[in-house]
C-alpha cells in the first residue's frame, strides 16, 4: 500500500486531538489516504494470505459435508472462494500494517470485520461519536467530509470497519475507552482512506467501580443532533432520512 500524503488531511488530524468534555479523557485520532498499490512488503502478505486459504481448504475437505459447506459462507467483502473477496480482505489487512508498522495483523480473519450498510450510516456513527465527547469547533468547522471526499468519493465507496479483539488491538497498551477503525474502500480508484480514533482516560487507576461510572457516564448521554458538514449527496440524503445523528 501506498501512502498519500494529503495537505487538507493534515490539518483534519491536528484537529482530531482533543480533550472530551469531562476533561478526564482525551481523544485521538487519524485520517489517512493509501493507494492499493502493492509494494515488496505487500507481495509477500498477498502470497501468505493465499496459501493459508488454500491450507484452509484443503483442511475443509477432511471434515464432514456440514463442516465443508462453513468454506462457502458469505464474508463481509463477499465468499472467500472468489479472488476478487479475498483480495479485499488483503487490502484492509495491508492498509492495518502500513498504518501500525509495529504490529502484524496479518493473522486476521474476515470475520473481524464488517461491511457497513451505507456510507452514511459510517458518517453518523463517526459524526455522532465525536460530537458527544466534545468535538472542538474547529474541527466542526473544518469540513473534514468535504476533504476526504475529494480523495476518495465516499458515494461510491464499500465502507468496512474493524473491532479487534485485545490481543490484536494496537491501542491495548493505552487502554482505551473506545476506539473505532474505519475504511473507505473505492475499488474504481483503488485508494483507501483509513480513519481510526480512540478515547484514552486521563486517570490513571480508577479505585471504585462508581468512579468508573463517571468516566463512561457522560459518552452514554442523548447524542448531539447536528452535521459535520457532509457534502456528498448520499451522506446528505441518509442523514436527512435518519431525523439527524444517533445512534
Amino acid at each position: 500500500m501506498k501512502y498519500l500524503d494529503v495537505e487538507s488531511f493534515r490539518t483534519i488530524n491536528s484537529r482530531l486531538s482533543f480533550p472530551t468534555t469531562s476533561g478526564d479523557r482525551h481523544v485521538v485520532g487519524r485520517v489517512e489516504a493509501y493507494s492499493c498499490k502493492v509494494a515488496g512488503a505487500d507481495k509477500k502478505l498477498y502470497r501468505f494470505l493465499e496459501n493459508k486459504f488454500q491450507d484452509d481448504l484443503e483442511e475443509a475437505k477432511n471434515l464432514s459435508p456440514e463442516q465443508s459447506s462453513l468454506t462457502n459462507i458469505v464474508s463481509p467483502f463477499g465468499p472467500l472462494t472468489q479472488s476478487a473477496s479475498r483480495k479485499t480482505l488483503f487490502y484492509l489487512i495491508a492498509t492495518l500494517n502500513a498504518s501500525f508498522p509495529d504490529y502484524d495483523f496479518s493473522s486476521l480473519s474476515a470475520d473481524q470485520f464488517t461491511k457497513e450498510p451505507s456510507p452514511g450510516f459510517a458518517l453518523k456513527s463517526i459524526n455522532t461519536t465525536l460530537l458527544n465527547v466534545g468535538c472542538p469547533t474547529t474541527l466542526r468547522t473544518s469540513r473534514m467530509w468535504d476533504s476526504i471526499d475529494s480523495i476518495i468519493d465516499i458515494d461510491n465507496c464499500d465502507v468496512y470497519s474493524y473491532m479487534p479483539a485485545m490481543e490484536s488491538d494496537p491501542y491495548e497498551d493505552e487502554g482505551p475507552v473506545w476506539s473505532f477503525n474505519y475504511f473507505f474502500f473505492n475499488k474504481s480508484l483503488k485508494r483507501i482512506v483509513f480513519f481510526t480514533c480512540r478515547c484514552v482516560s486521563n486517570l490513571e487507576e480508577l479505585e471504585d467501580p462508581s468512579d468508573q461510572e463517571l468516566v463512561f457516564g457522560d459518552f452514554m448521554d442523548d447524542p448531539v443532533e447536528t452535521e459535520f458538514y457532509p457534502t456528498s449527496q448520499h451522506a446528505l440524503k441518509s442523514m436527512a432520512i435518519g431525523g439527524g445523528l444517533k445512534f
